[in-house]
């Protein structure tokens, strides 16, 4: 279980949010500032869009994680098998479990549609440890970046928990919801090209040109 709590620690939970092709994983990789060395990080990557330990099966990737975990160490251990919202609920269970106030874990989940049920409030009987990781887990050093291409399906608890959202191109529906959450015209989220977004913190929303494509 999650130990050490530690309320001081700031809320740095993000979502990067665009269509396919508009660049989320580079914002990510550029914006999320985890350490390049040295770092706690535990993927949900069914792409394989980044450099880890890779494992298809859930129960290889537990015991890896509980083994990285135990060694004090820094890792980056990936589940890259089948994606589904009860297997995250999984996943989510296994992550809580190493969690610490004293140390920071980065969560990297990659299409995070692919793991809610729909977009409402996660359901507490179901979403157990789903929902713990986004209204309790920055107490115990757990940061959550999570990218989605259809985040009009992805949780309320996400954005309601999230201390920053970057904003990129999508289409209507899913620029209306996002458009609402960061006080931000949809239409001018619609006009995003490649590389740029708008990004939400708590005290502002800018735009920013966070990379120029080749």
């Amino acid at each position: 279980m999650a130990v050490n709590e530690n309320t001081r620690l700031p809320n740095k939970h993000s979502l990067y949010l665009a269509k396919s092709g508009y660049g989320k994983t580079q914002t990510l990789r550029r914006r999320s500032g985890i350490p390049e060395r040295g770092a706690r990080v535990v993927l949900w990557d069914n792409n394989k869009d980044h450099e880890a330990h890779r494992f298809n099966r859930l129960s290889d990737f537990f015991r890896a994680l509980a083994a990285a975990n135990r060694s004090g160490k820094g890792f980056r251990i990936a589940y890259t098998g089948e994606a589904a919202p009860h297997l995250f609920e999984l996943w989510a269970q296994g992550v809580w479990s190493i969690l610490d106030g004293n140390r920071l874990t980065y969560c990297l989940i990659e299409e995070y549609s692919d793991c809610c049920r729909g977009p409402g409030i996660l359901d507490y009987s179901k979403e157990k440890y789903h929902r713990r990781l986004w209204t309790q887990g920055r107490k115990y050093g757990g940061v959550i970046h999570t990218t989605s291409q259809r985040p009009q399906l992805i949780s309320k608890d996400s954005l309601g928990n999230a201390g920053e959202i970057w904003a990129g191109r999508m289409d209507t529906s899913a620029a209306e919801r996002v458009g609402k959450e960061i006080d931000t015209p949809w239409r001018e989220i619609m006009a995003c090209n490649v590389g740029e977004f708008f990004h939400k913190t708590e005290k502002e929303t800018q735009k920013e040109q966070v990379f120029t494509p080749i």
